[in-house]
């Protein structure tokens, strides 16, 4: 490399690094100028709640009427809807009033409109006054580090352990309230709308997906279906989008129990009935044992209550046994009661999702890349591998992002400006049981 580039390098590794510290700048003003907004916005509601006080009608439609006008002013101000407004009033009136630990870290730019929207929207069921402040003292600190994607896993986990009745308790309420409902659309459309417990909905939800693509690669002669069904035909051009696909399966199936290639002609698909969701649920050892009554996890996404958990492990094919340490929940060992691929259960229960800053790609749809290269001499060991998606598994290779471990799952990054970015295993989102180190978490597979 000559002279000229050297330094053509260094002056646009200057100006990248520059633009970064501008956007982050703006960032924290924008932050601050919205929590300024939602300061003004509750002042407003507080004001229409005042007024609404002070009627003595007992119509709730009339003592509704000073909030109506006042979200109706600010939606006409602002070219909102006035539901918008409304929505928008309501959420900083209980950002400013109950968060204020929160909102103080989005006034002083540390956090998003994002990251707020995420705390509230895990906090919607906390109603009593102490939960909630021991809820915002717990969550602003994860905020800071985290994106609000992966924000959203922990402040569900968070909430929940704020909440003074268990799980169990309200998910036995909850689950009563399960119903099917149908809704007329235009234009001879309709929506069918399913209220179900998370294992049921995340997992119908993935069967589906994964028929989706499956049929997808059928068509186009990329799958084995294709060669042991169809070997003579030509490959079929399915204009349909994966979205498309999935709602159509979800009618064969409801209709007629097989998934067929195309929604008119009823075609047998063979393998695509065999396919079966892949549902990752990691489950305290005592809540199994039935000693404690701590959630299960369904994949960092949404919380599984203790007697679900219990029969999920019951019918469960195999279990990873999952090992953690006491305190931070990271997970160290991995073992199984059945034989199978022990690194791959292990790498998969410790990161869960991509490992690139930010990115939540589930891990089986993710690629096990050595951190130093094979090639290199990288060993295929647990410390020199990590999951990450296609798109941040090129990037890694393709661009001047470079990435180290620093034992224990934890990855630092560099960014080409030279900024580093550390990116910690989710672990096991429990408080420690009271029971010896070492106990084991199960996750039913």
């Amino acid at each position: 490399m000559s002279e000229n580039e050297t330094e053509q390098q260094e002056a646009e590794a200057h100006e990248l690094s520059e633009s970064v510290a501008t956007l982050i700048s703006f960032d924290e003003q924008i932050a601050q100028m919205h929590a300024a907004r939602a300061e003004v916005l509750a002042n407003m509601g507080r004001i229409a709640l005042d007024q609404m006080r002070r009627m003595t009608s007992r119509d709730s439609r009339d003592r509704e009427i000073p909030m109506r006008a006042v979200a109706a002013e600010v939606g006409a101000a602002l070219r909102l809807s006035d539901r918008t407004a409304q929505i928008r009033i309501d959420d900083a009136i209980e950002v400013t009033g109950s968060y204020p630990e929160t909102f103080a870290s989005w006034s002083a730019g540390r956090i998003s409109e994002r990251h707020v929207q995420e705390i509230l929207r895990a906090g919607v069921n906390l109603t009593d006054a102490a939960a909630k402040a021991r809820y915002d003292h717990e969550v602003v600190a994860v905020a800071e580090a985290e994106t609000p994607g992966r924000l959203r896993g922990f402040a569900a986990a968070l909430a929940e352990k704020a909440q003074p009745r268990t799980l169990e308790e309200r998910f036995e309420d909850a689950n009563a309230t399960r119903t099917v409902r149908l809704f007329d659309l235009a234009d001879g459309m309709s929506s069918i709308n399913a209220v179900l417990p998370s294992v049921q909905a995340h997992g119908i939800f993935n069967r589906l997906t994964q028929q989706a693509r499956a049929l997808k690669d059928f068509q186009s002669g990329r799958s084995d279906y294709g060669t042991k069904l169809h070997a003579e035909d030509e490959p079929v051009d399915d204009r349909r989008t994966t979205d498309q696909i999935r709602a159509d399966l979800f009618s064969d199936m409801l209709l007629t129990s097989v998934p067929s290639l195309d929604p008119l002609a009823g075609d047998d698909c063979g393998g695509l009935g065999a396919i079966r969701a892949i549902v990752q649920v990691t489950v305290p050892a005592t809540t199994l044992a039935g000693t404690a009554s701590t959630p299960a996890d369904l994949s960092g996404l949404s919380l599984v209550d203790p007697e679900s958990a219990r029969r999920l492990a019951g019918t469960a094919p195999g279990w990873d046994r999952v090992f953690t340490r006491p305190v931070t929940g990271t997970v160290v060992a991995v073992d199984r009661y059945r034989p199978s691929d022990q690194l791959k259960r292990q790498l998969r229960a410790r990161d869960q999702h991509c490992r690139f800053i930010g990115c939540r790609m589930p891990a089986h749809r993710c690629d096990i890349d050595h951190t130093i290269d094979a090639a290199f001499g990288g060993p295929t060991h647990q410390h020199n591998l990590a999951h990450l998606c296609r798109r941040h598994h090129s990037l890694k290779h393709a661009s001047r992002w470079t990435v180290k471990q620093l034992g224990d799952g934890v990855l630092e990054w560099t960014s080409p400006t030279g900024r580093n970015y550390t990116d910690k295993p989710l672990g096991v989102a429990f408080e420690p049981d009271p029971h010896p180190p070492g106990e084991p978490h199960l996750i039913r597979r």
